[in-house]
């Protein structure tokens, strides 16, 4: 065998066919896709039993006067914190596409009822008015909203994730927040310490 010949053999064999390439690819693949599911495993096990989000007291955030307003996704009718002075309001952040707001949605609509000298208000974050319609429908929620598609009113209350409650005094400072579903209990709680602070 020539040595031109010689050298042609031996690059055929250490450049991979096609078919192993591919099949190389599809390996990888397949293992990222293991890992993948393997984190989320780890992760829904690691939620799970850890019950609803409870209150946290608020220090950094309490000295500021919380002053929002926008238009109800909804009524279409503007929205002002301005309009509840005086009154200790709620303020839920929340989206229809967010399973732990479905979660809690239930919950938020018994404590609206229960406490109706309490301002209860949503701030819809990242949504469309026509999901957001769709929610008040399934839900049977009764109590205004602030449209907020972009998340910049959502942003400015120093958001850190779906759902958040915060809870202001009389003053409109925020006393106390949750981050992350919650029920009924975890509502009155948030509520109360509200109430100590105004």
């Amino acid at each position: 065998m020539s040595q031109k010949k010689a050298r042609e053999v031996r690059r055929v064999k250490a450049t991979p066919t096609s078919s192993k390439a591919a099949g190389h690819s599809r390996l990888l693949v397949a293992a990222g896709a293991v890992v993948v599911a393997a984190l989320v495993g780890a992760g829904v096990l690691a939620t799970r039993n850890t019950g609803p989000a409870q209150a946290v007291q608020v220090q950094t955030a309490s000295s500021s006067v919380v002053s929002i307003s926008g238009t109800d996704p909804i009524s279409g009718k503007p929205i002002s914190l301005a309009d509840y002075a005086g009154k200790p309001v709620v303020l839920n952040v929340w989206a229809s596409w967010c399973p732990g707001c479905r979660a809690e949605a239930i919950d938020l609509r018994t404590f609206v009822a229960r406490h109706p000298e309490v301002q209860t208000i949503g701030i819809d974050q990242r949504d469309t008015k026509g999901d957001a319609g769709g929610f008040y429908r399934q839900f049977g929620w009764t109590h205004p909203s602030i449209f907020d598609p972009d998340g910049s009113i959502a942003a400015s209350l120093g958001l850190q994730g779906l759902p958040t409650t915060y809870f202001l005094d009389r003053n409109h400072r925020v006393v106390t927040q949750i981050v992350g579903a919650t029920n009924l209990a975890g509502f009155e709680k948030g509520l109360q310490a509200a109430l100590a602070g105004a």
